[in-house]
């Protein structure tokens, strides 16, 4: 059955890939660190894109001793502590104008509540999103719906009333098992890639509108 527009209650967005630029700086650090500890294979990087660090700790990283472990962790956090966040472009005026539009919004992310309140204090999410989800929050992070469901319940709706922007395939699959309309964002994977699990791609937000975005939903 066709979607009506005013079926649509909430929009969610992932953050990484998706509102800020960052995963040229995370696939470059998690490629290095995983030919330090010999755990690389051809792939790698699309593979663990929309993990948590507790997934890639438990499924790439599992072998290696718990000093690795801890050195690993720390240079983890010593790159995100430099780490930049550029915006995908087009994103900044699309969260004023559907916030204008007072459409619940709502963020996801794989990351933890300590980088996302860095780039919170950058860009100001705190104003446009009603709902903030991090890796704190969940015990199974992406592919698991967990994350999605949680941020429905968080902002008073039904996950099938809620659309999603996802750019990793581990994210387009939470948000697909937790039964949400989901479209792709193209800065990690091709058009091609993606289109294979969304009906709906865009490249970034500049020609994006909330119209678009019903359009999309209804689709």
């Amino acid at each position: 059955m066709t979607k009506n527009r005013l079926d649509l209650k909430a929009i969610i967005f992932d953050m990484d890939g998706v509102l800020i630029n960052t995963e040229p700086q995370y696939e470059n650090f998690w490629r290095t660190s995983a030919k330090k500890y010999n755990v690389y294979f051809e792939g790698f990087e699309k593979q663990i894109r929309g993990m948590t660090v507790k997934k890639l700790f438990e499924g790439h990283f599992k072998h290696i001793g718990d000093v690795e472990k801890k050195n690993l962790l720390k240079e983890f956090k010593a790159f995100e502590d430099k780490m930049s966040f550029p915006e995908i472009s087009g994103i900044s005026s699309l969260l004023y104008h559907l916030k204008q539009a007072k459409i619940k919004l709502g963020l996801v992310t794989s990351s933890d509540l300590e980088k996302l309140t860095r780039v919170s204090g950058q860009k100001n999410y705190d104003l446009y999103f009603d709902v903030m989800i991090t890796a704190n929050d969940v015990v199974d992070g992406k592919p698991a719906p967990e994350c999605y469901l949680k941020a429905a319940d968080k902002l008073g709706v039904e996950p099938e009333n809620c659309i999603v922007f996802e750019d990793s395939f581990a994210g387009i699959s939470a948000a697909k098992s937790a039964g949400m309309v989901v479209v792709g964002v193209s800065s990690s994977h091709s058009k091609n890639e993606l289109m294979s699990e969304c009906e709906n791609v865009v490249v970034d937000f500049r020609r994006t509108e909330l119209k678009d975005i019903i359009k999309f939903y209804k689709s």
